[in-house]
């Protein structure tokens, strides 16, 4: 009615990398060469760092090691507000505070020279 004449579902498109944006666009012209290579070009001209091949999706174990170290590392940084917010809680509970005792930094000497 207003200039469009074509019945292709552009919801389809995955703009991920290069591959999927060539293979969905391929999808979505019903196989059509010349209108998937249109598709194409009016999505990719406006991302030039967009990846060749899909991003690698880490498996579940190195996620779940990335979120330990995340995990571990908040812990490190917030160890005062932790430590105060048990402290809370064991003195409304009439117990004894923890004692964390002060550390000095710890003097490494810089490695030798190769």
């Amino acid at each position: 009615m207003f200039g469009r004449t074509d019945n292709y579902d552009y919801s389809l498109i995955r703009t991920t990398s290069k591959e999927a944006l060539k293979r969905t666009a391929l999808m979505v012209a019903n196989y059509d060469i010349k209108k998937a290579t249109e598709i194409y070009d009016y999505f990719a001209k406006d991302m030039p760092d967009l990846p060749s091949m899909e991003p690698e999706i880490p498996n579940a174990f190195d996620q779940f090691k990335a979120t330990a170290a995340n995990v571990i590392q908040w812990g490190g940084q917030n160890q005062d507000k932790i430590i105060g917010t048990i402290n809370m809680v064991l003195g409304m509970m009439g117990k004894d505070p923890i004692v964390v005792p002060v550390s000095a930094p710890i003097d490494v000497p810089p490695p030798p020279s190769v």
